[in-house]
């Protein structure tokens, strides 16, 4: 699990890669900001999961930026 900032609405989300351990098998696949609905691609041989992080979380992210 990572966490990406969203380029349009600029708060941080969750991304996780599921499935696919197939080398050789990458296709452009979607990741979603689940707070705006952004969406950018990357390649991968699954595909993307995003959660938006708790309230908690996304405050300490923030703080960590400044």
């Amino acid at each position: 699990m990572r966490i990406d900032e969203c380029h349009q609405c600029h708060r941080p989300f969750s991304v996780s890669e599921m499935g696919g351990k197939m080398p050789g098998t990458k296709e452009s696949e979607d990741i979603t900001c689940p707070h705006c609905g952004w969406t950018k691609t990357e390649r991968s041989n699954g595909f993307f999961k995003t959660h938006a992080l708790s309230q908690e979380h996304e405050s300490e992210w923030l703080e960590a930026r400044k």
